[in-house]
């Protein structure tokens, strides 16, 4: 992430002082339809762009087991006969989607939540994870949602670093910042994912500097009957 600016550490404080308080229903609501990814069954695209580096894949649900992801673009042209083999490759080997999120809503300890700032139609909320998950990293981040009050909903959340942590030995995060934002839903479609850019600056082992920008965008959505 960003260093943190002075009014995330007022942020901080505040929510490391305040006593807890019941969250409004309208967050309630909204944290309720929280999805941190494309709901089943719904095929798109995913451009994923990491430093100069970008490629564009197609996820599929109705493709059989296996096949569901495909390579479309590599650096903006055709990927080669190799780059597919390998791009396949590394797909079976990692079931996981590219831009899988870090945390499930379940995760959120609603009892930490605190209003930071709220308008007619939005509000800030901070928030931190349970004690009791085992995903060490959620215990050294805070959460920030935006909420749309009307709808309601959750127009995007930030999960920052709130200290340098050490993940593994050698290694030592300095900085993160994940973004995400999601579409509102409409008639015939839920909200989903736009985008998610994330930041990490840290070291290994002392000396070497581990850096990264990653961009992943969504789009060409379609609803699809899944492989059975």
């Amino acid at each position: 992430m960003r260093r943190l600016f002075s009014v995330c550490g007022f942020v901080l404080g505040t929510w490391l002082s305040a006593a807890a308080s019941t969250p409004p229903d309208y967050f309630t609501a909204a944290l309720s339809h929280l999805s941190n990814d494309a709901p089943r069954g719904w095929a798109y695209n995913l451009t994923t762009q990491r430093d100069a580096d970008f490629s564009t894949e197609r996820y599929d649900p109705s493709r059989p087991p296996g096949g569901e992801w495909t390579l479309l673009m590599r650096n903006g042209r055709e990927p080669t006969a190799e780059e597919r083999k390998n791009y396949q490759r590394y797909k079976a080997s990692n079931a996981s989607p590219t831009a899988r999120a870090t945390f499930e809503k379940g995760d959120i300890d609603v009892t930490s939540v605190e209003l930071v700032r709220e308008d007619a139609e939005r509000a800030q909320f901070v928030a931190r994870f349970r004690a009791d998950i085992s995903a060490p990293l959620l215990q050294h981040v805070f959460l920030l949602l935006t909420i749309d009050k009307l709808s309601p909903r959750v127009e995007s959340y930030e999960l920052r670093l709130a200290r340098p942590f050490s993940p593994a030995l050698g290694v030592r995060m300095h900085e993160l910042l994940v973004t995400m934002k999601l579409t509102p839903p409409t008639a015939d479609r839920p909200a989903l994912p736009s985008e998610m850019v994330s930041r990490f600056r840290g070291r290994l082992f002392f000396f070497v500097s581990m850096n990264e920008n990653l961009q992943v965008t969504y789009s060409d959505f379609e609803p699809v009957r899944p492989f059975r």
